[in-house]
């Protein structure tokens, strides 16, 4: 059965008979007597209908009838319909055209005609189908972005501006309005673009993916690419349809090399938008150099990062921690370090979220929990019973379906009893997957593993985390009381005080981190605090120095 089929419509055999044998030699013919038929049919073959013959005078459903519900069908958008007509008749001529009607053939048969009319529209059916997004019927991405090319090209020695406009939060538009409201709200943003752009000369414009458009247009200077995104903006405060307030991000590039990639082009305009997000009082940002900069050393960390763990640059660091009552170690944290071959170090806070982005973090995770497994079944085989190893698990790792597998057999493939193998958890992972890391907890509980929330109080769920989540030690880092408005009023002493009474009644130990004074240490002694971790006692440190440490509070 051919794929390409053409639905002809006419309530007459006859014709439909004599149309089958001009088209049957390309293309599978499917025949209805009337409307109604012939919806049932595109209904079950939408997937393969190039074109629909239709007559206009028919019984149970004619063609005015036909087309008017063809039309409340978007996904039917890009299939031509051609009439076929006995008369010259302007009036009804002008109706089919109101309707969306492509093109007229004669019943008065010429095949030839016939022929080349119908397949002329299968042909401008599929250029559109390539070219245009079928909601809003802007360029789609390919498009835009090859209309792009032509226009820098023709006009080299202009300044041009590239825009990435979006509405932030779309999904919860959808979510909460329905898709149907959505793509009107899409069709509306195009519709605005189009209006603001008919006042410049020279531009592109097309809808990238989603709710992201795209824009290149010819500018006088950098602020008037801004003033243009806003403008969209507030023209969005004039849509009725939505009661509520629409939010949007714009990054702006100014292109000062019309030869590079329309996509590089693109990727500079996404990361002057990512500055947006978040930023309730900024809505358009303009690139610049800094940003570019952030995006090479980026793309360099990408480009090195399986070469790294593969030659095993990344090196697990342990950071005691410390029970306050004796001042003596009591296990450590392993931290993950980046030394390149040259001796240079990489910052965790410069790779760690690129890896979060990317989801290298479920290897290297993996990465550092192995090589701490490795260590401690190397004190358990020498005879030593060493202090338990936290380890950090991303957020990344809890959406990946291999997590709670991968962890069980590591610690069976190295036959370390879970004791051994803290895990810490940052408190924001417990806010967005409640579902999953109750599932996981759980599971991770009975496996035998100690759960830490690390980062408590830095968010806004903790207590909630608390009634519904078991788990067994907090971390508090002390930079949260740093961040006082009102100095050293004590406030931050006082709720510290409260959360560790609140810990202490349910039976959970509680370790301060990032603790780098005496004043700390002794105020968190006289509040009760069970365990420090901090610069003041110990540095993280390479293992060996971290053994050294350990025989020597063993003796």
């Amino acid at each position: 059965m051919k794929r390409n089929k053409i639905l002809i419509v006419d309530d007459t055999k006859l014709y439909r008979q004599s149309l089958s044998d001009i088209l049957k030699q390309k293309y599978g013919i499917l025949e209805a007597e009337n409307g109604k038929i012939a919806l049932d049919l595109l209904k079950q073959n939408r997937d393969s209908i190039v074109a629909v013959i239709l007559d206009i005078v028919m019984p149970v459903m004619d063609g005015f009838e036909f087309m008017e519900e063809f039309n409340t069908h978007k996904e039917y958008k890009y299939i031509p319909v051609i009439v076929a007509t006995t008369r010259d008749d302007v009036e009804v001529e002008k109706r089919c055209l109101a309707l969306g009607v492509w093109d007229f053939i004669p019943k008065r048969f010429h095949p030839d005609i016939i022929w080349f009319r119908v397949v002329n529209a299968i042909r401008r059916s599929k250029q559109h189908i390539l070219e245009y997004d079928a909601l809003t019927g802007v360029y789609n991405q390919q498009m835009f972005f090859q209309k792009t090319r032509e226009l820098l090209d023709e006009f080299p020695n202009g300044k041009f501006a590239f825009i990435r406009f979006d509405i932030d939060r779309f999904k919860m538009i959808n979510s909460f309005y329905g898709a149907r409201e959505g793509d009107r709200l899409l069709k509306y943003v195009a519709g605005c673009i189009r209006k603001i752009l008919k006042s410049y000369e020279n531009y592109t414009f097309g809808r990238v993916a989603g709710d992201i458009f795209g824009i290149c247009v010819q500018v006088k200077e950098p602020k008037e690419a801004l003033k243009i995104a806003q403008t969209i903006r507030e023209r969005l405060k004039e849509y009725e349809n939505l009661h509520c307030y629409l939010e949007t991000s714009a990054g702006c590039y100014m292109i000062t090399d019309k030869e590079m990639d329309v996509s590089a082009i693109y990727e500079r305009a996404v990361i002057a938008a990512g500055k947006c997000k978040g930023q309730y009082m900024q809505h358009e940002v303009l690139y610049n150099d800094k940003m570019g900069e952030a995006l090479l050393r980026e793309q360099v960390i990408i480009n090195e990062m399986d070469q790294a763990l593969a030659n095993q640059e990344f090196v697990v660091y342990f950071q005691p921690k410390y029970e306050l009552d004796e001042y003596s170690p009591c296990g450590a944290e392993a931290l993950v370090r980046w030394r390149k071959p040259d001796g240079s170090m990489v910052s965790p806070g410069e790779f760690i979220p690129i890896f979060e982005k990317n989801g290298f973090i479920i290897q290297l995770d993996y990465y550092v929990w192995e090589k701490v497994c490795q260590y401690i079944q190397g004190e358990l085989e020498s005879g030593r019973e060493p202090e338990p190893i936290s380890v950090n698990v991303s957020r990344v790792n809890l959406y990946n379906p291999k997590f709670l597998e991968s962890l069980i057999n590591l610690v069976e493939q190295y036959r370390i009893p879970p004791q051994y193998l803290n895990l810490e958890l940052t408190e924001s992972v417990f806010s967005d997957t409640e579902n999953v890391i109750l599932n996981a907890v759980d599971y991770l509980h009975k496996a035998g593993f100690t759960i830490m929330m690390d980062d408590f109080g830095s968010g806004y769920s903790s207590l909630n985390v608390l009634k519904d989540i078991e788990l067994d030690v907090l971390k508090i880092d002390m930079k949260f009381l740093s961040k006082s408005r009102n100095g050293d009023d004590g406030r931050g002493e006082k709720i510290l005080e409260a959360v560790l009474q609140m810990a202490k009644s349910l039976n959970m130990p509680v370790i301060a981190e990032g603790v780098e004074e005496k004043r700390q240490v002794e105020m968190l002694k006289r509040l009760g605090c069970n365990y420090i971790q901090g610069y003041y006692f110990a540095k993280p440190m390479p293992l060996e120095q971290y053994r050294k440490l350990e025989k020597k509070s063993n003796k």
